[in-house]
């Protein structure tokens, strides 16, 4: 999917938000995903949200997923350039260039860009129907009512197997790839929130999609989110 539908399918999902009733308060269902690498939480996304968006429900507000184009939206809600995008990563950077970029100002600091990623998160849950995957969602609106907070693993031959089909990566690039990115969002948990990314009471299921399958582990989330609603 590329950035351009991307945004234009974040912009009206907000903008359906001005045909809501006035006295419509409670609060919407919202998900967020945490993951391991290669667990499939983007593919499991996208099957949860065409699940929930049925045939019956055709009215309602459409439910979108937030992912890898969430920074966009960021950017996007914060007047920021888009180019800014690539340098935030799911991590704490403190690479050179990275700071010699916020010291030159030529991008804004990565603390500016957490906070304002926690306030898009915030919104986006507020509003509702919508799939927040990774950047501690999960953390950040903990409490407000009726989020279902969900870990996605999978055993670490299967994982390395999805990056190599869906990356076209060799073994080595895989499990180098699978290395950095769990460790980058395991220090981004714990240098922001002070937490173990690991730890299962930050959610309110684990679920093991290389036991599961992405089908399977949707429908279950579905009949969660069903349960909350």
């Amino acid at each position: 999917m590329s950035d351009s539908v991307s945004f234009e399918k974040y912009r009206a999902y907000l903008i359906s938000q001005k045909d809501r009733p006035s006295g419509a308060h409670r609060q919407q269902p919202f998900v967020t995903i945490s993951r391991q690498t290669g667990a499939g939480a983007e593919t499991v996304a996208r099957l949860l949200a065409g699940k929930l968006n049925t045939p019956a429900a055709k009215d309602a507000q459409p439910w979108t997923v937030f992912d890898k184009n969430l920074i966009g939206k960021v950017l996007e809600d914060q007047n920021m350039p888009q180019e800014i995008a690539k340098h935030v990563r799911e991590d704490k950077d403190t690479t050179l260039q990275s700071l010699v970029g916020e010291l030159l100002g030529m991008h804004p600091s990565m603390w500016t860009i957490f906070h304002h990623t926690s306030d898009t998160i915030l919104k986006l849950a507020r509003i509702g129907r919508c799939i927040i995957v990774g950047r501690g969602g999960n953390i950040i609106t903990a409490k407000l009512q009726g989020g279902l907070h969900v870990r996605l693993v999978a055993a670490e031959s299967v994982r390395l197997a999805h990056l190599k089909s869906y990356f076209k990566m060799d073994d080595k690039a895989a499990e180098k790839y699978l290395h950095d990115e769990d460790t980058g969002r395991r220090r981004y948990v714990k240098a922001n929130f002070d937490q173990d990314i690991d730890d299962p009471l930050l959610y309110d299921a684990v679920l093991n999609t290389s036991a599961l399958g992405f089908e399977r582990t949707a429908d279950l989330l579905a009949g969660m989110v069903a349960a909350k609603s």
